[in-house]
């Protein structure tokens, strides 16, 4: 089994939303982990939702489509931050293949942000001992 690291980064403008999405995932595997890094003087205003997606559109406005991976057991559907690195284990198997990771970032802020998250998942049919 191999462990991969989906890196996601761009510019999300003030008052505006970003989607980034992943190439298509060809094979079985488990999420493992959800890492986002928020800059200095976010102040919590840039939201970012994580989706597990059978469809490959990356909407420019709104959220895609999909599982949103932190609704499932949480409170919250999506992370904040100010100055710091949210790394969370977040065990999910996702057994077919032909799907995609999609993070989408609503800023709403004055200012513009950046989005950097990444999303680690475990490829192949087992989970890694």
């Amino acid at each position: 089994m191999a462990r991969l690291t989906l890196p996601f980064n761009g510019s999300v403008p003030a008052g505006g939303e970003l989607t980034l999405c992943s190439k298509l995932l060809t094979f079985p595997y488990f999420i493992s982990q959800i890492i986002a890094s928020f800059a200095l003087g976010t102040n919590r205003t840039l939201q970012l939702r994580f989706f597990k997606s059978n469809d490959p559109t990356c909407p420019a406005t709104g959220k895609p489509t999909g599982l949103s991976l932190l609704s499932i057991y949480g409170e919250d559907p999506y992370l904040t931050g100010d100055d710091d690195q949210k790394s969370f284990p977040h065990e999910i198997e996702v057994r077919e293949s032909g799907s995609y990771i999609k993070v989408h970032a609503n800023n709403t802020d004055a200012f513009a942000h950046t989005l950097d998250a990444q999303v680690v998942i475990d490829s192949g049919e087992g989970k890694a001992s």
